[in-house]
């Protein structure tokens, strides 16, 4: 009596657990047993895809037989589709079965190997397969794509998402607590080009957001955030953009500054978020041999770490951790708000204050302005074109580019026109600034560490540089020069005897210039 092994194969889960297709097989293959006195050594069940042979049970199968001293005469299986969907494979299978002495058989389309002609047939078996499962993959491949015209989302929900399921069956993404807080934080700090990217993204896992570093990169370019879905290009069909269906999470032009910060077109040396508690200057003081960024590290000790700013270059420079932090104490405490200037300073303030708010209105003539110069590009290089001066693809490539910023243009030409100013009480903040600039020392010290560096940030954007006995400023600006002017010619026309505006510019010329520069920029009125 021959002997048989039955190999049941379904492609799919649903199918598996409600079992028809499984069931249906059994009693075919069952029955052509009986009919044929075909003893039963196995029945092997298996719920995998058909397009390659690393299944597991069928692994599992072939391990045995390979092991197995009495081996089956066949496979037997009801078509040749439940074998394979794999032309190349399928043949390379047979052979390995041949060579163990076992036949491939299917019960409904039955071959004689024996019979050149077969052979023929069978590649016909085998080739309707494969191209069954390829029909029917370009199927979902179209249909997935004419999804994403229509504005869905198709694939797993990005971070901040969640997938989910209308009453009526059709799949959504919808924003997913507490992940989408977090992401709003990471374009909105991003967007300031404070901080580096990486220590945003280290500081996003602290918050909760499990992610790698890949993936998080991937998610900051994705616009999915802005209700933007990207269709790629396919064949002849160029690759463009669709409004979304779902939620946006940040506005466009937020995250069309971000792509700008990412691709370095606004970037700057950004300091780190984290660092050690002992080294709040890490990365905002230069080296004063070779001007780079001075890091930090700990050296242990016998009985304790020692901590050191030091450079990776070459130069070898390393100044201790606790010396250089007193130092800049001293800066800072040479830097307390002269109360004679309180006047003063309340007047330069609101006078910045008043000039910016009046700028913004003058926001949407620039973005207009902007737009125009590119549609002038754009008409600039159909005359080249026409003229025969340029190749139609250069003419393609600068019109692609002239009308992606273009695009960004007219996002933030919306956001402007939607946007409405927002008045502040310049005066209650003031006299909150004022009262953090008498106690600057003290308010640094008491800061915890994150506290302290965006303390740093908003006081010296362009770094301190530091010899190892005394830190230096950079350049005066602008409104600090400006404040000086205005005391001089204060000082000139005063006619009595308080107060004395002479005492008060010499204090605050050589001494608060970067730190009024940052004051007057309201991202350090929200530190505040």
């Amino acid at each position: 009596m021959k002997k048989a092994i039955l190999y049941i194969r379904v492609s799919t889960d649903e199918q598996a657990d409600k079992g028809y297709s499984q069931r249906d097989q059994h009693e075919r293959l069952q029955r052509y047993c009986e009919q044929n006195s075909i003893a039963v050594l196995n029945i092997i069940f298996e719920d995998h895809s058909a397009k390659t042979f690393n299944r597991p049970a069928w692994t599992r199968m072939l391990s045995e037989l390979r092991k197995s001293k009495s081996k089956p005469d066949a496979i037997l299986f009801t078509k040749w589709d439940r074998f394979s969907r794999n032309v190349s494979e399928s043949y390379q299978m047979i052979g390995v079965l041949s060579k163990l002495g076992v036949q491939p058989i299917s019960i409904e389309q039955p071959l004689d190997m024996t019979i050149p002609e077969s052979k023929m047939m069978l590649a016909i078996y085998l080739a309707a397969g494969e191209v069954d499962n390829d029909r029917r993959a370009l199927n979902v491949f179209y249909g997935m794509r004419r999804a994403k015209k229509e504005g869905r989302f198709m694939g797993t929900a990005p971070l901040g998402y969640k997938n989910l399921s209308s009453p009526e069956g059709k799949k959504y993404i919808a924003p997913f607590e507490p992940e989408a807080g977090i992401m709003k934080w990471v374009f909105q700090e991003i967007s300031r080009n404070v901080f580096a990217v990486d220590q945003i993204r280290k500081k996003a896992n602290q918050l909760g957001l499990v992610c790698t570093r890949m993936t998080f990169w991937r998610n900051v370019r994705n616009p999915v955030y802005c209700g933007k879905l990207i269709i790629k290009q396919h064949k002849d069909e160029e690759s463009y953009i669709v409004d979304a269906q779902h939620e946006p999470l940040v506005s466009q032009a937020l995250f069309y500054d971000v792509q700008d910060i990412l691709n370095g077109r606004k970037r700057v040396p950004a300091a780190k978020l984290l660092s050690m508690e002992l080294l709040p200057l890490r990365n905002f003081i230069k080296c004063n041999k070779c001007h780079k960024m001075l890091t930090g590290s700990s050296s242990k000790g016998k009985h304790k770490h020692y901590y050191y700013y030091h450079c990776d270059h070459i130069c070898g420079v390393r100044h201790n951790a606790i010396e250089t932090n007193k130092l800049f104490l001293d800066l800072l405490r040479t830097w307390v708000l002269n109360p004679a200037a309180v006047e003063l300073l309340k007047l330069v303030i609101s006078s910045v204050y008043k000039s910016r708010t009046k700028n913004e209105f003058n926001a949407k003539t620039q973005v207009m302005t902007d737009i125009t110069k590119q549609n002038e590009k754009i008409a600039k290089a159909r005359r080249l074109l026409l003229d025969e001066e340029i190749e139609s693809s250069d003419y393609k490539e600068i019109k692609a580019d002239c009308d992606a910023v273009i695009a960004r243009l007219e996002v933030k030409l919306q956001e402007v026109s939607e946007s409405k100013v927002i008045r502040l009480d310049i005066d209650k903040l003031t006299d909150k600034i004022i009262s953090t600039f008498c106690n600057l020392d003290k308010v640094f010290e008491k800061a915890t560490l994150q506290k302290q560096r965006h303390i740093l940030c908003s006081l010296f954007p362009e770094k301190i540089e530091f010899d190892g006995e005394g830190h230096r400023t950079p350049r005066v600006n602008t409104i600090a020069k400006a404040i000086w002017l205005i005391n001089n010619e204060l000082g000139s026309l005063k006619t009595d005897t308080a107060p004395d505006f002479q005492t008060l510019y010499r204090g605050v010329v050589p001494t608060k210039l970067f730190y009024l520069r940052q004051l007057f920029s309201f991202q350090y009125l929200m530190w505040l």
